[in-house]
């Protein structure tokens, strides 16, 4: 008896046997909606991530249209959401082929019992999961680009908002991802980083070392003079774009910012957040632009032990796992707030992703 009135027991040990099947040949015919309650029902917002799905969540969303607070959008887009969840509850028996010793076939299984749907999986050894090795910079199949690609995109848009010139800061990882920035009508600089010293790399390249030694020629002239000195960085370029591998970031914006201080704006590429364990390690950022969904910003307050690299990965295959129930269901068109992103899923198309920028400060991070 105590076993059964210990629903999270009950959860833990589920999820357990579960995982244990990914390493057997026989199917597993999972109807999640035997196992999982929902202990919180989402609020409407919430409703629009499509990560689980309950019979409640089509009432939450009729409260949302029946209380004429929504705008003319707004209210169809929560008509079509609640038209997709009806198709998606309502659909008896859904299927997936997994190769039982793939990368990701464990993590694919809890996300399966998570959606709250009759999911039967088939162990094919000859199936081929179009799942990348690397979920972040490689194209997920069904997704018109990559994340690393959608968050070059999300870039662009923001350094175009403006005619300042930029300074692209990159390391040889990401060399490719460099030449995909394009100003429309701005001058734009590539630097590659192959120092071991950040302070003096930024000193050199924001021209306050060059600042120094022009001081320091001028003193010469006239020994016995003092002079009141603030060395001052170069002012050709108002825009830093820094493309670094994830170790390199913690180090780097610190020592512009020090040599720079208020005088650029920076935007950090995505794999800033690689290595971040927890959001206060997010402050090593504070003032730049990095690109962050609404779903993981607001996770990020919420959570002082998260990883971002682990979270965005597991997103990743949420995302990829959900296309695949989006066509089974035969939904048309959908608006996700998703964990990588914003997405446009439309049938029989690639679906679209966008990444907002969003400035690393105490607001983001505090819930």
């Amino acid at each position: 008896m105590i076993f059964k009135k210990n629903k999270n027991l009950k959860r833990l040990l589920a999820l357990i046997i579960l995982a244990s099947c990914s390493t057997t040949s026989k199917n597993l015919n999972l109807n999640s909606i035997e196992l999982l309650k929902e202990d919180n029902p989402k609020d409407f917002l919430e409703i629009y991530e499509y990560q689980s799905y309950f019979n409640n969540d089509l009432g939450t969303i009729q409260a949302a249209i029946d209380g004429e607070m929504l705008d003319k959008r707004e209210l169809n887009d929560a008509k079509i959401l609640k038209k997709n969840y009806q198709k998606i509850l309502t659909k008896k028996n859904y299927s997936l082929s997994l190769q039982p010793n793939h990368k990701y076939s464990k993590e694919l299984i809890e996300l399966i019992y998570r959606l709250n749907l009759p999911v039967n999986i088939k162990w094919d050894e000859k199936k081929q999961i179009f799942l990348p090795e690397n979920l972040l910079s490689q194209k997920i199949d069904g997704f018109c680009s990559s994340i690393y690609d959608d968050a070059i995109t999300s870039i662009n848009q923001e350094i175009n908002k403006n005619p300042d010139s930029i300074l692209i800061i990159y390391s040889e990882e990401y060399k490719s991802f460099a030449e995909n920035i394009e100003p429309e009508n701005n001058d734009l600089v590539r630097i590659k980083y192959t120092a071991m010293n950040f302070q003096e790399f930024s000193s050199e390249i924001l021209g306050v070392k060059f600042s120094e030694k022009r001081f320091n020629k001028i003193s010469n002239l006239n020994p016995n003079q003092n002079l009141n000195f603030t060395p001052r960085p170069r002012s050709d370029f108002k825009q830093i774009i820094i493309m670094l591998n994830p170790q390199e970031y913690k180090s780097m914006i610190p020592a512009l910012r020090y040599h720079g201080g208020d005088n650029f704006k920076y935007l950090n590429f995505i794999s800033s957040l690689e290595e971040i364990n927890t959001p206060l390690q997010l402050l090593d950022y504070e003032d730049s632009l990095t690109p962050i969904s609404v779903y993981l910003a607001s996770k990020i307050k919420n959570d002082e032990s998260l990883s971002l690299e682990k979270f965005l990965e597991r997103g990743a295959l949420h995302e990829w796992l959900l296309l695949q129930i989006l066509k089974q269901a035969g939904i048309q068109s959908a608006k996700i707030n998703g964990v990588t992103g914003n997405i446009l899923y439309k049938s029989n198309t690639c679906a679209q992703r966008k990444i907002p920028l969003q400035k690393i400060n105490t607001d983001l991070i505090a819930s």
